[in-house]
């Protein structure tokens, strides 16, 4: 997302102008999820958590259940 400067020289995202924010993956605007400071639509934001419980999932059955 592009930083603007206000009248004051400080800098702000463009969603605090009233901008719509899009998702960092496709742009889509239908944004309905903020992950770690990116806005993601609901199928980028999907896979990223997907992706995320898996490498969990696959962590605690190498921690634990395997001999």
């Amino acid at each position: 997302m592009a930083s603007k400067k206000d009248a004051t020289g400080t800098t702000a995202s463009n969603t605090d102008y009233g901008e719509k924010p899009k998702c960092s993956i496709c742009g889509s605007p239908d944004v309905v999820a903020k992950i770690e400071g990116k806005y993601y639509c609901f199928r980028c934001g999907s896979k990223i958590v997907l992706e995320h419980s898996t490498k969990i999932v696959r962590e605690y059955v190498e921690k634990y259940i395997t001999e």
